[in-house]
């Protein structure tokens, strides 16, 4: 259900601020649930490390074949035009690309759905990763990340528009430091924080590094109910909290009010810089003295991280954090789907080259029918006229009946003598 209802279950930042119980999830337990557990079980609910890019997105893959092995139940098929509005504009890209990746995945029949058990599964196979694999290839068709100028056709043409992924990137950085634009730490940051880090942390940033600390590894009510424990007395006198707190943090109606207002801005400014390429004609393609490069030509493929750009990089990163997943693993996804629309290709020109043939063939016995209606002979293969072949023959014919009568006559006049 929450499928069907756009949630995103590899958005791993939900875990890093505390949207769902991920760091120490066994401080959320009662007392008398953590008695009874016992300690394997205490030590998977006491998670200490960051979840790792692939890391959800794996355990998401692994409990959709368990409920599918196990209780023959699939997830529901991933509610792909809303996650893909939501890719968009969460991207501050351009409207011409939802409709392209809905057109691709019609092409190649994906559906998004939880794949089956298989020996060897691929990348793309996981919903939301071929999801985002297409919204990277229409990117790469319509808006490429090199300098080559590209024309449509018609003001009707997709990619109509060029997009400057310099102030993408600017527009990008900015609504990323949103957070820790005032100096703070920024929520979900904390358990990201190493020794090396502490030095330049300011006095803001180690409250709140300590408020975390304290919420998250502090448990006070097992220091008070132990029986060997320290008395209450002496705890009063040693107080973890902070005595003159400062500002509150926003609750998660204002964040998500300030992050919609920060995206908004991120939407202008990217919006703003959209320039329209110089529009030429087929008409005018055909007379013109250089060539023309249309929209979608010289589409490059990316097969290794080192191949990206500065900027071609900065989207990749972006696209990936949208399902949790590396650029490398991002990168061999759009590369298994690329192949997929080449195998397409390749089958459609076969098909069209087989098409031409016997359309070919069959031209042919419709002229060999009318000629032979009219009393003319067809036209060979060469092009030359079966009638000039015929009387080379009458003329072979005539000839050798001409010889015969010459023989005949030597012959008989032979004999007289």
């Amino acid at each position: 259900m929450s499928y069907r209802l756009c949630a995103q279950l590899t958005a791993t930042r939900w875990a890093y601020r505390e949207d769902i119980p991920y760091v120490r999830a066994v401080r959320h337990l009662p007392r008398w649930a953590k008695d009874r557990l016992p300690p394997p079980y205490l030590m998977a609910l006491d998670t200490k490390s960051i979840l790792g890019a692939d890391d959800l997105r794996k355990t998401v893959h692994e409990l959709s074949l368990f409920y599918d092995q196990q209780f023959n139940m699939a997830f529901p098929v991933l509610n792909h035009p809303l996650v893909v509005f939501k890719h968009v504009r969460s991207l501050a890209l351009p409207l011409d690309v939802f409709p392209t990746v809905r057109r691709i995945a019609k092409l190649l029949d994906i559906d998004f759905a939880f794949p089956k058990a298989r020996p060897r599964q691929r990348m793309s196979s996981m919903p939301e990763v071929a999801l985002v694999a297409l919204l990277v290839i229409a990117v790469k068709l319509y808006y490429p990340f090199d300098a080559i100028d590209r024309h449509p056709s018609s003001a009707t043409d997709p990619g109509v528009l060029a997009l400057d992924w310099e102030q993408w990137c600017k527009a990008q950085k900015e609504y990323d430091s949103r957070e820790t634009a005032d100096g703070q730490l920024g929520r979900g940051n904390e358990i990201r924080v190493e020794e090396k880090d502490v030095f330049n942390l300011s006095s803001d940033q180690m409250d709140e590094y300590f408020d975390w600390f304290e919420k998250t590894w502090i448990d006070e009510e097992r220091a008070r109910n132990h029986p060997r424990g320290y008395p209450e007395q002496l705890l009063n006198m040693f107080p973890t909290g902070r005595q003159n707190a400062g500002p509150t943090r926003n609750t998660a109606q204002e964040e998500n009010q300030t992050n919609d207002e920060a995206l908004e801005r991120k939407l202008r400014t990217v919006q703003g810089q959209l320039k329209v390429r110089k529009i030429i004609s087929d008409r005018d393609a055909r007379t013109s003295r250089l060539p023309v490069n249309r929209i979608g030509s010289y589409y490059k493929r990316y097969r290794k991280i080192e191949d990206l750009s500065v900027t071609a990089k900065t989207f990749h990163e972006m696209a990936a954090s949208l399902v949790a997943i590396k650029v490398s693993s991002l990168l061999v996804a759009v590369m298994q789907v690329e192949q997929k629309l080449i195998r397409l290709r390749k089958r459609d020109l076969e098909a069209e080259a087989v098409d031409g043939e016997s359309q070919e063939e069959s031209e042919e016995d419709d002229i060999s029918d009318q000629a032979s209606d009219v009393g003319v002979l067809p036209m060979d293969v060469d092009g030359t006229s079966s009638e000039n072949d015929a009387d080379m023959k009458n003329t072979r014919v005539t000839e050798s009946v001409e010889a015969r009568d010459k023989s005949d006559s030597l012959y008989s006049s032979n004999e007289s003598s």
